[in-house]
């Protein structure tokens, strides 16, 4: 039996287990958290009829979503959980707090949030806390489709980088997420830059100022190119936490004007959205290779 831990944070697996051998009747939901338990955004919900606090985590909302069956492999494949959910129908609008939960997961919004999965043992409906709940799954949405009244979540395991069977000397060279370090200052600076959105930006192109480090700094031509240009998150960011490679970038009068590969959802808010530019990340300090350009010419060929 796995352990249980109730809403003070307590083992409470013997207690569960003699409330079992005396032959009383358990209720069982499960508890899905998607998302980082500090985010603001993110869902905490059950498949219970009415809400559910446990203590240790918080309360979670009565929600129409169903996980399907644990797929657990033995070598180069992970394991993987699908989760349906299907979202309440209210009014939307242009911000990622106040968006339709179908758009964000079309333009990707939720990809790569953590997923945590409980079983939860009520000795009576509601009861959340004196059993408490086990852990059931633990990973990272790595695919989301918007199907007809629900969105279905492909979860794989936090341990998709460790679980598979690649020498370590070739991990580097061959995972992108083991080599990712998350942000990179372009060539010159040692900090990641950050911006205020202006006037004149569309969804594929955005004009922004550069606050920091050096205020009203002007990038050269294609500086930033297959970098990564992500909005900061904050109760008036419309567009946090979204983000998109960036094509090209130029700059004048002042000025940086950064064109996208992807279409962000909504033209950013000028003067109140705020986003930060990351360069290309060098797989290989060494050799100068980047993450992103189309090709690497062969050091044989030259093609």
């Amino acid at each position: 039996m796995k352990q249980v831990i109730d809403g003070n944070g307590q083992d409470s697996t013997a207690a569960v287990k003699a409330w079992l051998a005396a032959k009383n009747e358990l209720w069982i939901r499960n508890l899905y958290l998607l998302g980082d338990p500090d985010d603001p955004q993110a869902l905490w919900l059950t498949d219970h009829e009415s809400p559910l606090l446990w203590s240790l985590w918080g309360t979670f909302r009565t929600a129409v979503i169903k996980r399907g069956t644990v797929t657990s492999s033995i070598g180069l494949e992970m394991d993987k959980l699908d989760l349906d959910w299907s979202p309440i129908v209210s009014s939307f609008g242009n911000t990622t707090q106040l968006a339709s939960p179908y758009k964000l997961a079309r333009v990707g919004f939720y990809d790569n949030w953590p997923v945590r999965v409980w079983t939860l043992y009520m000795p009576t409906p509601g009861d959340a806390n004196t059993f408490g709940c086990s852990e059931l799954f633990g990973g990272r949405i790595s695919d989301s489709n918007v199907e007809r009244g629900k969105i279905n979540f492909l979860v794989t395991s936090f341990l998709d980088v460790v679980n598979q069977n690649v020498p370590t000397n070739v991990v580097e060279l061959t995972n992108t997420l083991a080599a990712y370090r998350g942000a990179t200052p372009p060539a010159g600076l040692s900090q990641i830059p950050q911006f205020t959105v202006q006037t004149g930006s569309t969804t594929t192109k955005i004009v922004g100022s550069c606050t920091s480090p050096t205020p009203g700094h002007v990038f050269a031509t294609n500086a930033m190119q297959f970098g990564f240009l992500v909005f900061n998150r904050g109760d008036s960011q419309t567009l946090g936490g979204f983000w998109s490679g960036i094509a090209t970038n130029s700059g004048a009068a002042g000025l940086n004007t950064f064109i996208l590969f992807s279409p962000l959802p909504w033209v950013p808010m000028a003067g109140v959205d705020t986003f930060y530019v990351s360069a290309a990340f060098p797989i290989n300090k060494d050799d100068g290779q980047y993450f992103g350009f189309p090709f690497v010419p062969s050091p044989e060929t030259g093609v």
